[in-house]
Formats: structure tokens, C-alpha cells, sequence
């Protein structure tokens, strides 16, 4: 069964999910490992659609020249997977993540790529946001953060604080229909442990229309026509391991390829959404039971 309404502050541990794994010692090692096929290495594949799309929309809205000055920020960074491939385009990336095993990762791969100028980390989560003053980003990025939020409007609350206005908010997240179920839980992560368990739970994933409604409620600008979706491409198996598999009496990994933009938002997508030029203070609703109300009546129409 669905939550009442998705857009509106859940109650903490209301869902099978396990946020604290970004934590562990064991699961933050395989970030950037060589094998793609599963554990949290898979977010890489996103990359190759997620990080174009990114660059693409943050060049056009903010009109950046090829040399891409600003600030910019990823909250819930993880690994540093995203952060580092647009810091790899010039971009000036800080980093937002809780869990410090993941923050330690992510430092990692910034020394690896040689791009410990253009990337730093801070200890922090998407709910507190008090280390930065308003207004102070030209862009944040959140990539496959908010289908684990309990707090969706306190999040969109916090980066509408400390983005500038005419600032790009950017996101990929997972669609709640029942392609996603299929693809992301029943088969990705309880069939073939592609990742690890609980790593999502279905009924936090969001619909575009929710999450627009939610936005344009904290005063951004969005248009779901400019969302993308994203779906992997097919992936080479290796020799070498399907033998080693086989030897070991265990199905082979299914592998999948770099994911590539497509139009159909039915399960994973990504978006965009602008902060007004003239936006000053508070976002512009003060009443949070009227807003509440308004949510949860929008979200039962979608």
C-alpha cells in the first residue's frame, strides 16, 4: 500500500528502507569499484546520461561560459560519484553527506581524479543546511537522494534557502508505478542483489506531478515537459566471470550498461527547476497546515 501522501513530512522509520548503509565500512568501499554489476558501483552507470543533462541544463539556464564559474553543490553526495564527474567538466563542487564513510570515499575519488581544487566535502544532510549562508549557490544537485527522504518539504525548504535566486535546482530520482517495482525492487535489488537490501522501499519513490506540485508550492519555477528519463543500456558480461560463476554453482551477474536518456519518465527521470530572479526571504507559503492540506489533496490526484 501507497503512503497517504508522499509529499507531505513522513513519520521517521515509517519505511523498509536502510539510509544508515552509506555508513558502513564495507558497503562505502564499493563506490568506485571496477565492477559495476552491483552494490552502490551501479550508480556509476547513471553517469553517463545523468552528468550531460546536468551540464546541459546548468549551461543554458545560467547562461555559464565554457569555463563554468560559479558554486555549485550535491546534497547527499554519497561516494562522490555525480559531484565528481561535474567536477571533471569544470564545475566547482561542494559536497553534502551524512554518513562519513561515504565523505571518506568521495575524498578518495576526488585525489584519484587529481580534482581536490574544483571538489571539497562537508559533513551534513539535506534536512540542515545551517553550515551555508542563503543564497549562496548557483546550482545544487540532488542525484538519487530524494526517494529516501522522509522530509520532503523541509529538504526543498533548506535549498531554496541557500540557492541564489535564478539559481538551477537539479534532480534524478525513481518514479512510483509499477514498472519501478518491478525493475527497481523486485527484480534489481530482491532478485538478483544487484544492490544491497533495503536499499529502497517503493513507496518513497515519487511521481513527477507530486514532486512539481511541491516544488512550485516552495515558489520554484518547474515544467515537467523539460524531464528526462533515464534507462540502462545492455551490458557485455565478462568471460571470465560468467566461468567463475558457473564453477561456483551460482547464476552469473546480469551486468548492465551506461544508462542513456530516453523520454519515458515510468521509472527513473530526472528534472529541473529554477528559482525565481526576484525570489527574496522565505520560500513563499507561511502556513505549513494549509500547505500540508494542499498536498495531500493534489498528491490523491495524481
Amino acid at each position: 500500500m501507497e503512503f497517504a501522501c508522499r509529499i507531505e513530512k513522513l513519520p521517521e522509520g515509517c519505511a523498509d528502507i536502510d539510509n544508515d548503509l552509506y555508513g558502513d565500512a564495507a558497503h562505502a568501499s564499493t563506490w568506485h569499484s571496477d565492477d559495476t554489476s552491483h552494490e552502490l558501483a551501479t550508480l556509476q552507470l547513471l553517469n553517463a546520461a545523468r552528468i550531460p543533462y546536468f551540464d546541459r541544463v546548468w549551461r543554458h539556464q545560467l547562461m555559464l561560459s565554457p569555463a563554468r564559474p560559479g558554486t555549485f553543490c550535491e546534497i547527499g553526495c554519497g561516494g562522490g560519484i555525480a559531484t565528481g564527474g561535474l567536477a571533471g567538466l569544470g564545475y566547482h563542487m561542494t559536497g553534502v553527506e551524512p554518513a562519513a564513510a561515504s565523505l571518506e570515499a568521495a575524498r578518495e575519488h576526488a585525489r584519484r581524479l587529481g580534482l581536490q581544487e574544483r571538489m571539497c566535502f562537508v559533513q551534513g544532510d539535506a534536512y540542515d543546511l545551517s553550515m551555508f549562508p542563503d543564497n549562496c549557490f548557483d546550482g545544487i544537485v540532488m542525484a538519487d537522494v530524494l526517494e529516501h527522504l522522509y522530509d520532503l518539504p523541509a529538504a526543498i525548504g533548506q535549498l531554496w534557502r541557500v540557492l541564489r535566486p535564478g539559481g538551477v535546482f537539479l534532480f534524478d530520482t525513481i518514479n512510483r508505478t509499477y514498472p519501478s517495482h518491478v525493475l527497481a525492487i523486485a527484480l534489481a535489488q530482491d532478485g538478483l542483489g544487484m544492490v544491497p537490501p533495503r536499499t529502497h522501499d517503493w513507496r518513497l519513490f515519487i511521481k513527477p506531478l507530486e514532486l512539481s506540485f511541491l516544488l512550485q508550492a516552495h515558489g520554484f519555477c518547474v515544467d515537467t515537459s523539460h524531464f528526462r528519463g533515464l534507462a540502462p543500456g545492455p551490458g557485455l558480461p565478462n568471460p571470465l566471470k560468467v566461468v567463475e560463476a558457473l564453477r561456483q554453482g551460482r547464476a552469473p551477474r546480469v551486468p548492465l550498461g551506461p544508462f542513456v536518456e530516453i523520454s519515458s519518465l515510468q521509472v527513473n527521470y530526472m528534472g529541473f527547476a529554477i528559482k525565481p530572479e526576484m525570489a527574496t526571504g522565505e520560500p513563499p507559503w507561511h502556513a505549513p497546515g494549509e500547505l500540508t492540506r494542499g498536498l495531500r489533496e493534489a498528491s490523491r490526484t495524481l
